[in-house]
C-alpha cells in the first residue's frame, strides 16, 4: 500500500515536471524588467479595483455565441483593451445559473476548461462564459511570444496593471449579467484564474458561489518558490529587485489580505497536493486566512486539471447544485 501510494507521488511529480519542461520552450527572449514606481503610500483596494458599468456596453452575438466589450481600462496596446469571449445561454432572461470560467496563465484557449465542465453544466440547462485574462487569446499583442508573457513579468507594474484590468474587466461581465438575468453567478477558476477568481471574491458581492481549482494566491511566493516563475525571477534578482521588494510592489494583488465579500460557506478551494506549478503551502496559507472554507485536496500535482477533470467536474458541480438548493443563504 505504501509503495503504490510512494509511486503516485512520484507519478504527478513526474508529470508537472515534463509539463514545465514544456511550458518553458516558450520563454521570453529578452528582459521584460521596468523599473516599478515608488510606493508612496497604501492604496484602497475598493478604489484600485472599482468598477462603473454604466456606460460599457456588452454585446452578445447570439448567432455566433461571442459577447464583447470594451474595457474601462486602457493600457498600452489596444487589442488588449478590447474584451471577447464565448458565450453559451439556454434561455436569455431566464433564472438559470449562470457560470463564468477564468482560465490559467498561457492557456492559448478554453479547451480544457470545456472538456471539464461544458457538457454536463449544459445538460443541467446552466448558461456559461468564458472569460478571457488580459494579454490572453484574442488580447495577446502581435509581437508577444506566447499568451500571458505581458500578463505575469518582471516588468512588476505592468502586471499589477494586468491583475487590475482583468478584475475589472471581470467584475464589468458579471455586472452586466445581472442585469439581463435573475440567475446566481457562480466564478470557477483554474489556476491563475483561480487567483484572479479569488481576489474577485474579496472585491464582488454580486457573487452567489466561487470554486477556485488548483489556485495561486500570493503571486510573489508563486515567483519565488515555484518552477513557473523561475525566469522571471532571474529577471528580478539581475535588476536588484528581492523577494521582499517584490512582495510589497505586489501586495494590492494578495487575495489572502483580506477576507470575501461573500459567505465562506459558498466557496470551495481545490488544490493538489503535490502541485509542483502552485505551492500547496500558500494554498493552506490562503485557506487558513479566509476562515477554512471548505476545501478539496486530491493525491494529485497540477496535471490533476487533466488527470483529474472528471472528479473536479463532478465535485464543483455537486457543490453548486448544493448551494442552489440552500439558496446561498
Amino acid at each position: 500500500m505504501y509503495l503504490k501510494g510512494e509511486c503516485k507521488v512520484l507519478f504527478s511529480k513526474f508529470i508537472d515536471h515534463y509539463a514545465l519542461n514544456q511550458l518553458h520552450k516558450k520563454k521570453s527572449k529578452k528582459s521584460q524588467f521596468s523599473v516599478p514606481k515608488e510606493i508612496l503610500e497604501p492604496i484602497r483596494r475598493e478604489d484600485f479595483y472599482q468598477v462603473d458599468t454604466k456606460d460599457v456596453q456588452v454585446n452578445i452575438d447570439y448567432d455566433t455565441g461571442i459577447y464583447r466589450f470594451k474595457s474601462i481600462v486602457t493600457s498600452e496596446f489596444p487589442i488588449n483593451d478590447l474584451v471577447s469571449g464565448e458565450v453559451y445561454l439556454h434561455a436569455e432572461g431566464a433564472a438559470n445559473p449562470n457560470v463564468i470560467f477564468v482560465h490559467g496563465w498561457r492557456m492559448n484557449s478554453y479547451s480544457k476548461l470545456k472538456s471539464m465542465y461544458h457538457s454536463r453544466m449544459s445538460q443541467l440547462g446552466w448558461n456559461m462564459y468564458y472569460f478571457p485574462l488580459a494579454y490572453h487569446m484574442d488580447r495577446t499583442p502581435p509581437h508577444s511570444l506566447y499568451n500571458g508573457e505581458l500578463m505575469i513579468s518582471a516588468n512588476i507594474d505592468r502586471t499589477v496593471a494586468a491583475a487590475r484590468q482583468s478584475i475589472i474587466d471581470l467584475r464589468t461581465l458579471i455586472h452586466s449579467i445581472k442585469q439581463i438575468n435573475d440567475g446566481p453567478i457562480i466564478l470557477v477558476g483554474v489556476s491563475l484564474g483561480g487567483w484572479i477568481t479569488n481576489l474577485i471574491a474579496t472585491l464582488e458581492s454580486e457573487l452567489d458561489a466561487v470554486v477556485s481549482v488548483f489556485y495561486a494566491n500570493r503571486l510573489a511566493y508563486s515567483i519565488w518558490n515555484t518552477i513557473p516563475g523561475r525566469y522571471i525571477k532571474e529577471d528580478l534578482l539581475q535588476n536588484g529587485i528581492d523577494y521582499k521588494a517584490l512582495l510589497k510592489h505586489w501586495e494590492i494583488t494578495d487575495p489572502s489580505l483580506t477576507l470575501p465579500k461573500i459567505k465562506k460557506d459558498n466557496i470551495l478551494l481545490i488544490s493538489g497536493k503535490y502541485d509542483q506549478y502552485i505551492s500547496l503551502e500558500d494554498a493552506d496559507y490562503l485557506w487558513e486566512s479566509w476562515g477554512k472554507p471548505p476545501r478539496k485536496l486530491y493525491n494529485c500535482g497540477h496535471s490533476g486539471i487533466v488527470l483529474q477533470q472528471k472528479k473536479i467536474a463532478e465535485d464543483t458541480i455537486t457543490f453548486i447544485q448544493e448551494r442552489i438548493k440552500s439558496g446561498y443563504s
